[in-house]
């Protein structure tokens, strides 16, 4: 006796066969983020080393909009530094130097209101974000006097 398979059913089943496998692979791949902890995924997705890369940014003075902006970059990257309004528009973008410490003073007075970032990139790579909110409180002082 002859066992013969009509084309749809061959068909469904390779195809199920094949999804298994794709499946199967798929899977392995998720897992990997879990064993190593020193990459981390990258905007366009490829693994990238974490670097030792670290920004600090600190306001002078409590009354003025000064900020220092300090970064490390142990590896003499090429970085390039993008303050942002939120809305992702670019305000500023400056290519820092390839040192192993960067420092920068940073004058925001001239800025609205709002929400805004300092972006460090190696190429199209986010390394780091640090934000600021800019507000303006108003506080009303009424006097009065009796003569």
């Amino acid at each position: 006796m002859k066992f013969v398979l009509a084309p749809k059913v061959s068909v469904i089943l390779t195809g199920a066969i094949l999804f298994g496998t794709l499946n199967a692979a798929a899977q392995d791949n998720v897992l990997a983020f879990n064993k190593l902890k020193s990459e981390y995924r990258t905007e366009n997705g490829s693994p990238r080393a974490t670097t030792a890369v670290n920004m600090q940014l600190n306001q002078q003075s409590k009354d003025a909009l000064l900020f220092r902006l300090s970064v490390e970059n142990p590896e003499n990257e090429k970085l390039i530094l993008y303050i942002k309004d939120k809305n992702n528009f670019t305000l500023h973008r400056e290519v820092l130097p390839a040192t192993v410490r960067y420092v920068g003073s940073y004058n925001l007075e001239s800025l609205e209101d709002g929400d805004y970032s300092f972006e460090i990139r190696s190429g199209k790579n986010k390394i780091m974000e640090k934000f600021v909110e800019i507000h303006t409180s108003t506080v009303v002082n009424r006097n009065a006097s009796v003569e």
